[in-house]
């Protein structure tokens, strides 16, 4: 009997260490798992002991630029808020970039072409300032007809958002050019009032806002839009009659931007009113976008369309993904006009070209020279040859003031109004053709080798 007993306590024993082993494991694996799906995430982290990372950034063209180190390599990436992945699509000779377990794949984004060939690159380094992330998944794509850089008329090598963004609460002041970065640990939110507190809802690592589209009298639209710091528009929206968002009847045919597959095109119009929050935006520009170039934005069913950085920048606002929040507060720029192309014109970097100038390193002056017992005194002028940019028109648009008056594709500014073409930013001709209506333009442009000499006069088109 006591054999008997002494036997099954062994077995209740053999079982219960069984079952310790078994639990042991199974929590090993849990653990292993956990930790290679974090790893597998690429988090971004603090380095050198900090909470909190100030920096500045370049904003031109409307949109955020900052330095990224990729491997050891500095490069210059948009911050767009609309992108899941991080997209490298500008590299030239001289970039020694090294991407780590490569394999070939196709990527589809905006625009009406066909998916493009790229890279799937993991296991790579991100740094942006005291920020460090390792294990990055980075996309390389290789189109030598996407020709992004020249658009903007300054080397742009990708996009980065997502990954960057959603380990930290991040904050966004236009005015200052400052992003701020903090552990989501280490803030509150502001006890300003002037601060309107929304929620954000994520779909494949996008934010999208809610808001209301108040297309005339008679048409109010609730809108679910993605919050998109890579779109230097104000406001793109999905033309859908089922769902009342039918575009005006007044509106133009006009070029957008450029997507990973293509040019985007669409009805550009204006629209009553736009809202979110308590914030109205009245008689905003929109562009209702073509289907074609859209299809692959669609794909979220709920999704309306777009707030670019031309409604963005109007505030300081402060990006809480991993409370999926976002806090906005009015800037000095809320109450401007919103504004767009008015000539036709669509600009791009051509290259560069030798100019004479005046040299900074020696003064200009005066010379006494002698001559035969006599004395001249020359008039000194040191100059220098530098290169500077080149533009020209790569689009115009139909129906416009600049097709009417005879301009062409692939004409090379010489002159607007008055002063030499170089002598510009590309965003300060952007901003001369974004006028009022009835101003006078003069434009010297060079074709062929001739130059011709034509006055354009900014109007309205709807």
């Amino acid at each position: 009997m006591k054999t008997y007993k002494y036997r099954n306590c062994l077995i209740i024993l053999v079982t219960f260490i069984t079952m310790i082993k078994l639990i042991q494991t199974l929590l090993l694996i849990f653990f292993f798992l956990v930790n290679n799906m974090s790893m597998a995430q690429g988090r971004m982290n603090f380095i050198n002991g900090v909470t909190k990372q100030k920096s500045t950034f370049i904003f031109h063209h409307n949109l955020i630029i900052i330095p990224i180190v990729v491997n050891g390599m500095e490069l210059n990436f948009i911050l767009d808020t609309g992108a899941s992945k991080t997209v490298i699509f500008t590299l030239n000779e001289k970039d020694s970039l090294v991407l780590n377990n490569i394999q070939n794949v196709e990527l589809r984004g905006m625009g009406n072409g066909k998916p493009i060939q790229a890279i799937l690159s993991e296991q790579n380094n991100i740094r942006f300032g005291n920020i460090m992330g390792s294990n990055q998944t980075i996309y390389m794509v290789y189109n030598e007809h996407f020709d992004f850089s020249s658009k903007v008329g300054m080397t742009i090598h990708g996009i980065i958002g997502y990954e960057l963004l959603k380990d930290f609460v991040v904050s966004i002041d236009f005015n200052s050019k400052i992003l701020t970065f903090k552990h989501p640990e280490y803030f509150n939110p502001p006890k300003n009032k002037k601060f309107n507190e929304l929620n954000l809802t994520f779909h494949h690592n996008k934010p999208y806002l809610d808001g209301i589209l108040i297309i005339n009298d008679s048409i109010e639209v609730s809108s679910k839009m993605l919050i998109d710091t890579g779109n230097s528009d104000a406001i793109w929206v999905f033309e859908n009659k089922e769902k009342g968002v039918v575009c005006p009847e007044k509106y133009f045919w006009d070029y957008l931007g450029e997507g990973l597959s293509g040019s985007i095109e669409g009805k550009r119009t204006k629209v009553n009113k736009f809202q979110f929050g308590d914030f109205v935006f009245k008689k905003p520009t929109i562009a209702f976008l073509d289907s074609s170039a859209t299809s692959f934005a669609r794909v979220f069913e709920d999704r309306n369309g777009s707030i670019g950085n031309q409604i963005i920048n109007r505030f300081k606002i402060i990006l809480d993904y991993p409370h999926q929040k976002i806090y906005l507060k009015k800037n000095k720029d809320f109450p401007k006009d919103f504004k767009y192309n008015l000539t036709g014109i669509e600009i791009s970097y051509f290259g560069k070209t030798l100019v004479q100038s005046k040299s900074k390193s020696e003064e200009t002056g005066f010379a006494l020279n002698k001559n035969d017992n006599a004395y001249n005194i020359d008039f000194v002028i040191n100059y220098q040859y530098v290169f500077k940019p080149i533009f020209g028109i790569y689009k115009i648009r139909k129906g416009s003031s600049a097709e009417e008056a005879g301009l062409k594709v692939n004409d090379m500014l010489y002159k607007i109004n008055g002063k030499y073409a170089y002598e510009y930013e590309i965003d300060e001709i952007n901003n001369i053709f974004q006028g009022f209506e009835g101003d006078n333009i003069s434009l010297l442009v060079e074709r062929n080798g001739l130059i011709f000499s034509y006055d354009i006069k900014l109007k309205e088109m709807f």
